[in-house]
């Protein structure tokens, strides 16, 4: 299979300086390590693409020349015998484990990049997510709440009983997350991570959310729907008054400002938007047909039966 270029290899752009080299480099061999899991064909291949491109020597006879460079010079050439690992640790084999290389700045090469990895990895905090339920005027007004749990303590080797109070705001949405800072696993340090605390809100049959506005419907007659009427609509915070004008059509929108949710961590709230449905009767006394009949004629509507 035919070798890939290795500015590709490294995700670089063919005017990488070195520093930008070693960093791509750096961020693949940690990727791709395989005492993380990764693909070891695809590590050695970083570390030929690396080998070559930090030397500057090798790297302008590659820009040159290609893979094929030195390709047909005995002895050696531009990647010493055409072998761009010459004078490394592992001999003719391939050994990830022994590969060193010096990054510059007195550096103790890949096996202490790994070496802090890997210990970061043992001894870091680990954060904890826990899911509750609310209602929805929780949601609304802000609430207070206590749970009991049972925390991993890695310094102890078993698990700690907490009871944690959480503070919901008033005007958290459904999904969002509460962070607790220093409340999630204890290491073997005793460090601790964090607790995010994940609200699901239960529904309102009266009102549906979108963001900070509040969505409500509400049905009026033909008549008021056509003269006007004052409509008393129920709101979150209270009983509101929205002016319906004559002519009104259906499925007509109103908003009603800062009648909505609160929003989190501010003094404003949200619309109270108003969907309004209008009922057509489906029964009718003998004096109500004559009464649209008469009102039919008088209006100029043809009728068709």
């Amino acid at each position: 299979m035919d070798k890939r270029d290795y500015y590709e290899v490294l995700g670089i752009s063919k005017g990488a300086t070195q520093d930008e080299i070693k960093k791509a480099f750096r961020k693949k061999a940690v990727e791709l390590h395989p005492d993380r899991g990764g693909d070891e064909a695809k590590f050695k291949e970083a570390n030929e693409a690396y080998e070559v491109l930090k030397d500057e020597s090798k790297r302008q006879a590659y820009d040159q020349f290609g893979h094929s460079a030195g390709a047909d010079q005995a002895g050696g050439g531009a990647y010493g015998g055409g072998n761009p690992f010459a004078g490394f640790q592992g001999g003719q084999g391939f050994d990830p484990n022994e590969i060193r290389f010096d990054f510059g700045g007195g550096g103790g090469g890949i096996n202490d990049i790994f070496d802090m990895f890997f210990r970061g990895q043992q001894n870091r905090t680990r954060d904890v997510e826990v899911v509750i339920t609310i209602d929805f005027d929780d949601a609304v007004k802000g609430a207070t709440k206590e749970l009991s749990l049972r925390i991993a303590d890695h310094k102890s080797g078993g698990r700690k009983q907490e009871d944690v109070k959480i503070k919901i705001p008033a005007g958290i949405d459904n999904g969002q997350a509460i962070k607790l800072e220093g409340k999630g696993e204890i290491n073997k340090q005793g460090m601790r991570g964090d607790l995010y605390v994940r609200v699901q809100v239960r529904p309102d049959s009266r009102f549906e959310r979108d963001g900070s506005s509040i969505i409500s419907k509400i049905t009026i007659g033909m008549a008021d729907a056509a003269l006007g009427v004052n409509y008393p609509v129920e709101t979150i915070s209270g009983k509101a008054t929205l002016k319906i004008p004559a002519g009104t059509q259906p499925n007509k929108v109103f908003k009603i400002s800062g009648k909505g949710m609160p929003i989190v961590n501010t003094d404003k709230y949200g619309d109270h938007i108003v969907v309004v449905e209008i009922a057509i009767p489906t029964k009718l006394t003998s004096k109500q047909k004559d009464l649209l009949e008469e009102f039919g004629k008088s209006s100029g509507k043809r009728r068709f039966w």
